[in-house]
């Protein structure tokens, strides 16, 4: 099954990777809530995507790149000092962004918002909040776009329950940069070549954010397996 996006020119996807060999196991591995941020800035071959590449030490998904992200903490369910205007998002959905925006700070030293006072009174625990607050940025949950949901395969050793959210790059403040969990984090070029390797979720996903930015208001997509194959339904949560 094959998607197009427009960017200035048509990308073709392909889903590749219904299930890895060497990282299944026989039984079913309950799914974890994660999320990841989606950035993307310029226009047509101009096109710029905040990507990295994952350690080939790692085991899950080695060498792939990926947008930042990971999976939710529980510190993700208490507020920031620096949020406002987070009302677009029921608390689930809230919480993800919050995760997207953590982990973006995490793997990339990159942040998302704007600068604007900030609320002394209320401190957090996570230190992502604190690096908004130190650098006096408001986190830019108002600005995030809810793109879509994936589900890992079933017989995956680990597994995710992925939100992704749409961000503009310029409101992307710092310098991206190489971590512990990403290698050559920046702003690829893709309006001009693929990315790659990028696995098949990734590439719908990325479809999917450069048709809404385009525009475009497809209803937000679960993007799941049955029985060894790919489904695209609707994500009721984002509607």
């Amino acid at each position: 099954m094959d998607f197009a996006a427009e960017s200035g020119t048509v990308r073709v996807y392909t889903m590749n990777d219904v299930i890895d060999p060497i990282t299944t196991k026989p039984g079913v591995v309950r799914a974890r809530d994660a999320a990841s941020l989606i950035l993307l800035r310029g226009e047509g071959r101009d096109l710029e995507l905040l990507a990295g590449r994952r350690p080939l030490t790692v085991r899950f998904m080695p060498g792939v790149y990926v947008f930042p992200g990971g999976a939710v903490d529980p510190e993700d369910s208490r507020p920031w000092q620096t949020e406002a205007e987070t009302s677009a998002f029921p608390p689930r959905l809230l919480r993800c962004a919050r995760a997207a925006l953590r982990e973006t700070w995490e793997e990339s030293g990159v942040l998302f918002g704007r600068p604007g006072p900030i609320e002394q009174g209320l401190r957090s625990s996570s230190p992502a909040a604190e690096a908004y607050a130190d650098a006096g940025i408001i986190a830019g949950f108002d600005r995030l776009r809810y793109v879509g949901r994936a589900i890992t395969p079933v017989r995956v050793f680990r597994r995710f329950n992925t939100r992704f959210f749409l961000g503009d790059g310029a409101d992307a403040i710092g310098e991206p940069g190489a971590t512990d969990e990403l290698e050559d984090v920046r702003w690829h070029p893709i309006g001009r070549e693929p990315l790659e390797p990028l696995r098949d979720v990734s590439q719908f996903m990325l479809a999917q954010a450069i048709a809404l930015r385009g525009g475009g208001a497809p209803p937000p997509p679960l993007f799941y397996t049955v029985a060894g194959k790919r489904r695209i339904g609707v994500c009721r949560e984002g509607i």
